[in-house]
């Protein structure tokens, strides 16, 4: 699989970033927030059809001692720059039932690992640091990675008919190798989203084993997820914040379903 997995943010640091120790007492990793705004609408060229801009959270984790430093040095308000790839892990989540059994599931944890960080800006309001992000809206999240969807695509429409969503998985291969990371974990999988007319494309023309080009943007949202309780089988709600990418734009690179394919021409009547 070609190897394509480059993110780049230039955000407010939101909260100043939490360092970890070992039993030590050395510092073992970083992890920190970073205010960045998301167009939704893009022409071809890079222009901004609708003018709501969309605020995303997306979470940066490090545990390479050169990077940790340089976190430590960050504060609330800082505007950063950031270089790194889009990860994802597969993690265990606890929550507690109404009736006060303990539950876990598992899920999957998006975060960007840099391998650059900069500051620029430091320690602004957040009124100064929006008017900067505006400004700089089209470097501010940027996502361009190469991905094999891992499963089919499945088509939602809404109701009234008037917009539809199409969401996949891909499985991402790293560029770069991450030194705090294992040998293994060298492949991410992150879930896409797409919406109207593009979700509509992508339904239409990848399946399983896809092979896509992906320039988007990082895209963070808190949703709402009902787990049974394994004991008592209660029912209840739990709220938990996802990250998945949404494109600008999704180029079709291999075992695509192509209008001049046979399977396109079967679908029209042809021979």
């Amino acid at each position: 699989m070609a190897r394509e997995n480059c993110v780049l943010l230039h955000g407010q640091v939101y909260e100043r970033p939490r360092i970890y120790l070992n039993g030590n007492g050395e510092a073992k990793r970083a992890t920190f927030a970073v205010k960045v705004l998301r167009r939704p609408f893009l022409t071809g060229e890079g222009q901004i059809v609708a003018g709501k801009l969309y605020i995303d959270y997306p979470i940066i984790l490090t545990s390479d001692a050169e990077l940790i430093k340089t976190s430590s040095t960050l504060r609330k308000g800082d505007m950063v720059d950031i270089r790194g790839v889009l990860t994802t892990r597969e993690v265990t989540k606890k929550s507690t039932c109404p009736n006060g059994h303990e539950n876990t599931s598992l899920g999957n944890f998006v975060f960007i690992t840099p391998i650059y960080i900069c500051r620029r800006e430091p320690e602004l309001s957040e009124e100064q640091g929006m008017e900067l992000l505006r400004a700089r809206a089209e470097i501010s999240n940027v996502v361009m990675i190469i991905g094999t969807l891992c499963r089919d695509p499945v088509f939602y429409e809404h109701e009234d008919k008037k917009g539809c969503m199409t969401q996949y998985q891909i499985a991402a291969n790293r560029r770069y190798h991450i030194r705090d990371g294992h040998d293994e974990e060298r492949t991410d999988y992150p879930w896409v989203k797409t919406i109207n007319r593009q979700a509509r494309d992508d339904y239409e023309h990848l399946r399983l084993n896809s092979t896509v080009f992906i320039n988007g943007a990082v895209q963070t949202r808190e949703i709402e997820r009902e787990i049974v309780c394994e004991d008592c089988e209660a029912a209840y709600v739990i709220k938990e914040g996802v990250a998945e990418l949404f494109p600008y734009s999704v180029e079709y690179l291999m075992n695509c379903i192509f209008d001049e394919s046979p399977k396109a021409d079967e679908d029209e009547g042809g021979e």
